[in-house]
């Protein structure tokens, strides 16, 4: 049986967090999927309070505009220079 991906460790969660955060502000504009990567239509969003967080210590995440609640930073694409997270 072959391992899955290695999750990333809290802490190095909360260091893509915090380096998301001070890129990015609240208001500011991000390219989110929601379901698989690349697949299906890429969604522009706001981002709000409190921006990137770890979620329950497992997920690094930011909150989102639009009914999307919260995102994984792995599914965030920066639209300013398609930076991927």
């Amino acid at each position: 049986m072959m391992a899955g991906p290695r999750r990333l460790s809290p802490k190095k969660m909360q260091i893509a967090c915090d380096r998301f955060n001070a890129k990015h502000s609240v208001g500011d504009t991000i390219g989110v999927w929601p379901g698989a990567i690349g697949m299906g239509t890429l969604h522009v969003v706001r981002i709000v309070e409190p921006g990137a967080h770890v979620l329950s210590g497992h997920t690094a995440v930011v909150q989102v505009s639009g009914g999307h609640g919260c995102i994984a930073l792995t599914h965030v694409v920066d639209m300013r220079g398609a930076e991927k997270w």
